[in-house]
């Protein structure tokens, strides 16, 4: 600031008496508001002018801090500026991508006012920025040392958010370049944990193929080099860091637990997205899903020798299970109930007719699922609406006329609670069908309509969906003259009756490597008798209870609804 209508500014240099260096950049500065603001200007100017008073040679007035702050905090150096010459610091704002940096090199060059202004600023911020003030904590942060207890709590706060907010953060554009600009190793701490909040392991497969598609993310450019010979020295390294991270980042993806698709994905042959050594890691970690005689069958493979350790020091091998996400309260899913929980930011990250499907889970010998539309099926309903469906998954080993008849079951949509006084609720709808060739899934097109989707949205963004069988049907899930010994599930014993599609753990069926003989085609009947707990709705809802595929009356095998017994009649 200045007297009589005069404002100083560090831009033009005008009157300046004080200049200082970062890096190749020098300003012409003025040192009275320098001293003002920062302890370390103040002190450095002291010593430059009880030089010249002891009789010394004239003290160069200059200040060079390119040594002095870490490199990460020179871009930060001139919002420093904006602070110490702004004449209304209180209302100082700054973009949340800077204002760990500047905290930091407030601290160096002990500027209280903007120290207190920053840390206002971060605490008021944090819980909607964490991933940026990570990454600019790593920018910073030389390991193996200790850049004080208020940092120090920071980055803890910040990477423990980060991991019960996961997934909701790569909701957001910003946060979610953040998360992939993270080193590896900081990853490696996020990933690993077993609380972290993602609906299923899919989504921890493409936020990690994402960060090694890119290889310059989560690493600081290098000085620009001239020769030839530096600039391939440099190539070298990027590559040996890439190759690094690619070591340390996909053993954080629990492979027994990706979807058929992905993991298929991940190890084909013209992908070639792990080395040899992490995609025989990969398998070895699948394959011991598998009753091959027990795990004393694979221990030979999974010596120190083969086995990849994390810096916590456990096998990725045998990593524990993780917590379903579920509203509080919620009971975890039976072995005839199917659970699968996906992220909603909003209707408009959704297509309509955009398929969402939980992993597949085997009850006797049918393979069912869950199909969510998040944006509504493409049959006329309202864009918004939630369309939900039980699929049942065809397999190769079935015969060509399989049949799981009359087949009872419920969709329930889970509702959160929105207060401490208030328990979990469910929407429910119960119908009898029979899954067979051409008629696979059967739900409701209007399940939620759009006005009600934002009622069974949780906190983090989460919704909830579980299907389940009756037990008085159960026997009805098994193809005639099909044998236990030729069942193609392969799980180990040691598994749980009921895995959480929603769990980063959650139970993958496995087919096996020889398919059992042809069964016979079934012969019973299907029941037209169908129940709900929904309103039964007009026939200008374009038969809500028919199965997805095409019209009613062609692939879904439905008759018209005023001749059955569907709720949607």
């Amino acid at each position: 600031g200045g007297g009589g209508g005069l404002s100083l500014s560090w831009r033009d240099g005008r009157f300046s008496d004080w200049s200082v260096q970062v890096g190749d950049k020098t300003y012409n500065l003025h040192a009275f508001l320098l001293a003002r603001s920062s302890s370390f200007f103040e002190k450095h100017m002291s010593l430059a002018t009880s030089r010249e008073a002891e009789g010394g040679p004239l003290a160069r007035r200059c200040s060079d801090l390119t040594e002095v702050l870490p490199r990460s905090c020179h871009t930060a150096f001139e919002d420093a500026l904006d602070f110490v010459y702004s004449e209304n610091q209180a209302a100082f704002e700054v973009h949340p991508s800077k204002a760990l940096l500047l905290l930091k090199l407030s601290d160096i060059l002990q500027i209280e006012g903007l120290a207190t202004t920053m840390s206002r600023h971060i605490n008021t911020a944090f819980a909607e920025t964490a991933p940026l003030l990570l990454e600019q904590y790593c920018k910073f942060h030389i390991p193996g040392t200790d850049d004080g207890q208020a940092l120090g709590e920071i980055r803890a706060g910040a990477v423990e958010l980060i991991i019960a907010k996961f997934q909701p953060f790569l909701a957001a554009k910003e946060m979610k370049e953040a998360l992939l600009r993270l080193p590896a190793s900081m990853l490696v701490e996020i990933l690993m944990s077993d609380t972290l909040l993602v609906a299923n392991e899919d989504v921890v497969y493409d936020f990690v193929a994402a960060r090694l598609s890119n290889p310059d993310r989560g690493s600081e450019g290098e000085e620009e080099e001239s020769c030839s010979e530096s600039v391939m020295n440099a190539a070298d390294k990027a590559s040996q860091a890439a190759e690094e991270a690619a070591m340390l980042l996909w053993p954080c993806v629990r492979w027994q637990h990706l979807s058929a698709g992905k993991f298929a994905q991940a190890v084909s042959p013209g992908k070639r997205l792990m080395n040899d050594q992490l995609t025989l890691n990969a398998l070895l970690e699948r394959t011991k899903r598998l009753d091959l005689g027990g795990m004393e069958a694979l221990s030979y493979l999974t010596g120190p020798s083969s086995s990849i350790m994390t810096d916590q020091g456990h096998s990725v091998l045998s990593l524990p299970r993780q917590a379903a996400v579920l509203p509080p309260g919620v009971p975890p899913p039976t072995s005839t109930e199917i659970d699968f929980c996906f992220h909603y930011p909003s209707v408009m990250h959704f297509q309509s007719g955009e398929p969402l499907r939980s992993q597949p889970k085997r009850i006797g010998d049918a393979v069912l699922g869950i199909l969510v539309f998040p944006a509504g099926t493409n049959t006329g309903v309202a864009r918004g609406s939630l369309s939900i469906f039980l699929e049942a998954i065809p397999q190769a080993h079935w015969h060509s006329d399989w049949e799981f008849a009359s087949i009872k079951y419920a969709i329930s949509c889970i509702r959160w609670p929105t207060s401490s006084n208030e328990s979990w609720s469910v929407k429910k709808k119960n119908d009898v069908w029979t899954f067979k060739v051409n008629r696979h899934d059967r739900g409701w097109h209007d399940f939620l309509e759009p006005s009600e989707v934002k009622k069974f949205i949780g906190p983090d963004g989460f919704i909830c969906v579980r299907g389940s069988l009756e037990q008085e049907c159960l026997s009805r899930c098994f193809l005639q003259c099909s044998q236990t010994q030729n069942s193609s599930f392969s799980g180990s014993n040691s598994e749980p009756a009921a895995c959480s599609t929603a769990q980063r753990r959650s139970g993958v069926w496995m087919p096996s490597s020889t398919p059992p003989p042809p069964v016979p085609a079934a012969t019973t009947t299907a029941t037209t008798t169908t129940t709900t707990s929904s309103v039964p709705k007009s026939n200008e809802d374009a038969n809500p209870l028919c199965g997805r595929r095409g019209p009613v009356s062609a692939l879904c095998g439905c008759r018209p609804a005023q001749s059955t017994g569907h709720p949607g009649a």
